[in-house]
């Protein structure tokens, strides 16, 4: 499954904290803000990088493409490109979430 959803429940309190497919997209859109609004801000320096390179390899990619592509054709990759990147970023950002959690010692249980 591409997007799969999580749980995250503390081991001694029962506190629960929700990952659903919704998230990839708010984590791909918003980044390390995602991360720190889900409990996990010693990792938003991590997270922050990571936004960081996906901003400049758009911004590349855009001025690249403006040198050799008819704007056109560089209107479609960047249609087809950005939400690639979205998706991608949204897992990773979701994946770092994961991580801090999993390292904390919460239960993890993945929901289909």
């Amino acid at each position: 499954m591409f997007f799969p959803s999580y749980r995250f429940t503390h081991p001694e309190t029962e506190n629960t904290i929700r990952i659903d497919r919704w998230s990839y997209l708010w984590a791909g859109l918003f980044g390390a803000i995602f991360v720190a609004f889900k409990g996990m801000g010693g990792r938003f320096m991590l997270a922050a990088a990571v936004n960081i390179l996906f901003a400049a390899g758009v911004l590349g990619v855009s001025a690249v493409t403006s040198f050799v592509l008819i704007p056109l054709h560089q209107f479609f990759v960047i249609l087809v490109g950005v939400p690639l990147v979205i998706a991608v970023q949204g897992t990773m950002m979701v994946n770092i979430v994961r991580n801090g959690y999993r390292k904390r010692g919460w239960r993890i249980k993945v929901n289909e």
